[in-house]
């Protein structure tokens, strides 16, 4: 176990029995001016002197783990951050998010913690890892796979059916991919699908969705759009982010995508349907030479 159990200094009482004081430093000057500072802070300072003794604990400290002033006091923080990683389980369940420094103040050494609740993000990660074992995440980019989407997009139709909305769906499929997937042992491919995801992550809104459904395709869910032609707005700018150069295989190359573009009420009325439009519409813009859009509402050219 990483946390030993120190004894606090003993002074004896009237009737000869002893009990644990405080160090004399929790109540000086300079945590009192400390205690100020990080009084508005939410996250947990604690700061160890160099014979390991406590000096001082915020009541975001106390929030995050659950220790009073004077638990803290008894435990060894300093062995915290013996550890390999920044996330630490600090009992059962619990965990934090660890960072420290160490800094010299009138001939003394101290060691500052400063640590936030992990719990939750941790809890997130485990989910992430079971999505992943079923297949559900994709594991190179970590986004949503096919079914894992299908259902996030039928969850949005259900709440824009509910509000009177529409939901977008944007098929993005990376241009003249097998030629990528040839070079550099794959290498190259592999390069794009890693930017094309960390692109698209970063441009869609917090609310949508970005998937990876095949290993050249990609699908963005638009949530609550509010009026009609919003998606095709959004493919369009997508287009332009996608269109900057990569870096691939150490060069940095041109890489075109094809857009699909469905929403529903417009083009369907269920999931599979909108992801089948969104998917076709970027087939034929894929057909027509790439590097452009295709709204699955759009007349089709005979022989299409």
């Amino acid at each position: 176990m990483w946390l030993e159990r120190r004894p606090l200094p003993q002074v004896p009482t009237a009737g000869g029995k002893v009990h644990s004081v405080l160090p004399p430093e929790f109540t000086s000057e300079g945590i009192g001016l400390a205690a100020l500072i990080a009084a508005g802070t939410r996250d947990g300072i604690a700061i160890v002197g160099a014979d390991g003794k406590l000096v001082f604990w915020n009541s975001a400290a106390a929030a995050i783990t659950g220790w009073s002033l004077a638990e803290a006091a008894e435990r060894n923080l300093g062995e915290l951050v013996k550890g390999p990683d920044a996330l630490v389980e600090i009992r059962a369940g619990m965990w934090v998010e660890l960072r420290y420094t160490r800094v010299d103040s009138n001939g003394q050494s101290f060691l500052i913690l400063m640590f936030t609740d992990s719990t939750s993000l941790m809890s997130l990660r485990n989910a992430r890892e079971q999505l992943q074992s079923l297949g559900l995440i994709d594991a190179p980019t970590g986004l949503p796979g096919r079914d894992l989407v299908l259902v996030q997009l039928d969850q949005a139709i259900a709440l824009a059916r509910r509000d009177k909305r529409s939901v977008g769906v944007l098929s993005v499929k990376v241009d003249r991919f097998r030629q990528l997937n040839e070079t550099a042992d794959g290498q190259a491919a592999d390069d794009v699908i890693q930017q094309f995801a960390a692109r698209i992550t970063a441009f869609v809104r917090g609310s949508d969705v970005p998937a990876r459904v095949s290993n050249e395709s990609f699908l963005v869910v638009l949530t609550a759009l509010t009026s009609s032609n919003d998606a095709l707005i959004v493919a369009v700018r997508l287009l332009l982010v996608l269109g900057e150069q990569f870096e691939v295989v150490g060069e940095a190359r041109s890489v075109s995508c094809s857009i699909g573009v469905a929403e529903f009420p417009r083009d369907a009325d269920d999931a599979t349907s909108l992801f089948g439009a969104a998917l076709a519409a970027a087939d034929r813009a894929q057909l027509k030479g790439g590097a452009q859009y295709s709204v699955a509402s759009e007349p089709r050219e005979p022989g299409r």
